[in-house]
Formats: structure tokens, sequence, C-alpha cells
């Protein structure tokens, strides 16, 4: 009787090194895959909370606006947005701030606060990466791009990480006269 050789060949050896390198790739590649969606999916949600953030704070700044304020200024180094408000949030809304909302050169959206009677200014840097911002205020039908002082309704539109948000802003009726 011929003995029996326990073990595998050559061939067989290389076919079997050769699939598990294949199902290693493989499951490497779909955890890589879900990592991947996993960071996506977080920055897209912190991206949220920012915009969210930033659209809660200039609504609370609109809706105590101060009547007829509201401004573009073209004029200086940044584009502006200029209004009086009662929102102060050094002084806790107790005296009124003339507020801008500009972008530096470090591409910050910048929200500034200041009193001049009070020889008082701060900045915030509010939101990284904005590449533009843009106002359009609403005259009744439509929005436009120039300005309208008593506007009840704007947009301001922002390029963030080279994606365009529109944040809709409203007034109250109290502060419009």
């Amino acid at each position: 009787m011929k003995k029996l050789l326990s073990g595998f060949t050559l061939l067989e050896l290389i076919i079997a090194v050769a699939i598990s390198a294949l199902v290693a790739v493989g499951v490497f590649s779909m955890f890589s895959s879900i990592a991947n969606i996993r960071d996506h999916s977080v920055e897209a949600s912190q991206d949220i909370i920012l915009i969210e953030t930033l659209t809660r704070l200039i609504n609370r700044d609109a809706r105590m606006m101060l009547y007829n304020t509201l401004s573009v200024d073209e004029n200086s180094q940044y584009k502006k947005l200029k209004f009086a408000t009662q929102n102060s949030l050094r002084f806790n809304k107790a005296i009124p701030v003339t507020v801008y909302y500009y972008i530096d050169d470090n591409n910050w959206l910048i929200r500034q606060e200041e009193n001049t009677e009070m020889l008082f200014s701060m900045e915030m840097r509010i939101l990284p990466n904005v590449s533009n911002l843009d106002f359009s205020f609403y005259d009744g039908s439509n929005y436009t791009e120039s300005i309208k002082p008593n506007a009840k309704m704007m947009n301001v539109t922002l390029d963030i990480n080279n994606r365009q948000v529109t944040i809709p802003i409203a007034r109250t009726m109290d502060n419009i006269q």
C-alpha cells in the first residue's frame, strides 16, 4: 500500500494565500469606506451646527434691529453688513450697539459689535473658511441686491468650504417704524 502524504502542495498554498489576501483587502476596503463615511457625516453635522448657530445669532440681531439703520458698507477694506441693534452680546442686551458682519483676510466670518459712546469694540470669529458674503433685501415682491433700510426680510449668502449657504433673516415689526 502506498503511504499517503499529509500536507499541502505548493500550488494549494499559493491559492490559499491569494484567497486570504483578497478577503483581507475586501475587509480593509469595507472598514475604510465606513470610516470615511463616518468622518464625512461628522464634518457635515458640525457644519450644520455652525450654520444653525449663525442663523440664530443673525436673526436675534435682526429682530432687535433699530429702525432704518440697515446698510451695506462696501467702501471699507471689507464688504460689511451694518446695523444698530439692542442685541448686545457684551452688555447682555442692555444698550444699543452697532453690529457689522464681514469676512476678514483669513476667511473668517466676523461679527463686530461696537458702541462709540462707551469707546467699546469687540470682534468675534464666528465661522471659518468663508470665501464670499452677499446680501439681498426683500422689497415687497422679490429679493434684490439694492439696500432697503426698512426691509423686513433679507438673505445672507455665504460660500463656506466651496458650498453656498443662504440664511433667511426676518425682522419683527416691533422695531420698524
